[in-house]
């Protein structure tokens, strides 16, 4: 069993941590020192990425429709080009999304060394970061400035922009413009494949003889509901309706895939224009991390108090504790009744012609002696005595 403390929730992790285990745990599992994650060398490592397959699918999907189908129900002038220029967009992309998936993104010093062995796991309680002063902890290498230490391939990728995972491979320094031609190819490709699903699937009501200029629609004349896919290598007789259910499916996916894929490309255009990486981008519109955990401290745990006169320690008693200005630190008040008074500083105000009951010295009012009050309830944030109107002692 683990040992539970939602009380101190970590931080956004960068890299596996260490885990706390009770004594009975530690006796019949393995050190945890042992259990580190391996280090992922390229897009092709084990595991793939479930979105590293559906890319592949949808890769395979368009161009066996395209080419297959599509295409050869072209006008029988419009076929050549029709292949050409699918043929080089489909190539194009297929070369420059291999070598994307292919190259080690890692700092050149991690490179160097092996792979073979698990990285330790990081443990908060000896590091703030995974990298400090330019060398990873993890690691252990010294890395250059702009590296970050990727928490899914458990290594440090220069120039990190992000981990990609429609590739299951890092995106950094070395392969940021093979990501960009890829994304720029893909969207060339299905662009132009559901231009040619548009045209077949609107001109099968219109028109559909323009549609049997291929030979092997010469002998069907006389069956129009007959059509042919895998023209002209391996020709198959289908029937009409499947012809359009391809066409209106690849016109649907292919509309998906170009909003996503025009709005990744529009935002990788603007963070170029402005010279920054998506790391950058996301770390300068997250919200600061101090008020967040001040927050989540507030909201979910907040210390306990004890009474006043346990904590103010050796220190002069004060009678007016409950009344010292949230705005200046108190050197015989505790780190805890600190928070406590910076954070509820803020009261009601109470309603007119109520005054809180105060507890006056033995003094007479009028006799030219300082008075002494003492506010009694929760704290205030008045500046004068609701007793006596006058200044606090």
């Amino acid at each position: 069993m683990y040992k539970m403390n939602i009380c101190n929730k970590p931080s956004n992790k960068t890299a596996p941590e260490k885990s706390v285990w009770t004594a009975p745990a530690q006796a019949s599992r393995p050190s945890p020192e042992l259990q580190g994650q391996r280090s992922r060398r390229n897009g092709w490592s084990w595991p793939p990425h479930p979105l590293q397959i559906v890319a592949w699918l949808l890769y395979l999907f368009f161009a066996v429709i395209g080419f297959g189908v599509l295409v050869p129900l072209l006008p029988h002038h419009w076929v050549p080009a029709g292949y050409a220029c699918m043929g080089v967009i489909f190539a194009g992309h297929l070369v420059v999304h291999l070598t994307a998936v292919s190259i080690d993104p890692a700092d050149a010093n991690v490179r160097d060394k092996s792979y073979a062995g698990p990285l330790p796991i990081f443990n908060r309680s000896q590091h703030a970061h995974v990298i400090e002063d330019l060398h990873c902890n993890l690691c252990d290498v010294d890395v250059s400035a702009r590296s970050k230490h990727c928490s899914a391939c458990n290594k440090c990728v220069c120039g990190f922009d992000h981990h990609c995972k429609w590739l299951n491979n890092c995106v950094g320094e070395r392969n940021y413009r093979l990501f960009l031609h890829s994304v720029a190819s893909a969207l060339l490709g299905v662009l132009l494949l559901v231009l040619v699903a548009t045209y077949v699937f609107v001109e099968f009501f219109i028109n559909p003889m323009r549609l049997r200029t291929n030979r092997h629609f010469e002998v069907l004349k006389n069956h129009t509901d007959v059509w042919f896919v895998f023209l002209p290598a391996a020709p198959v007789e289908t029937q009409a309706p499947a012809i359009l259910a391809l066409a209106a499916v690849l016109i649907l996916l292919g509309l998906l895939s170009t909003a996503l894929l025009g709005h990744l490309l529009c935002f990788h255009i603007y963070l170029i224009w402005h010279k920054l990486t998506t790391y950058e981008y996301i770390v300068q519109h997250r919200p600061p991390q101090e008020a967040k955990g001040a927050h989540r401290e507030l909201k979910s745990c907040p210390p306990k108090m004890r009474p006043i006169q346990d904590r103010v320690g050796s220190g002069p008693r004060r009678p007016w504790i409950h009344t010292w200005p949230p705005s200046l630190p108190d050197p015989h008040l505790p780190q805890e009744m600190e928070f406590y008074m910076r954070t509820f500083s803020h009261v009601r105000p109470e309603p007119p012609g109520q005054a809180r009951p105060v507890a006056v010295s033995a003094k007479k009012r009028g006799s030219g002696a300082r008075i002494r009050c003492r506010p009694l309830g929760p704290w205030t944030g008045s500046p004068r005595c609701r007793g006596c109107r006058g200044p606090r002692p």
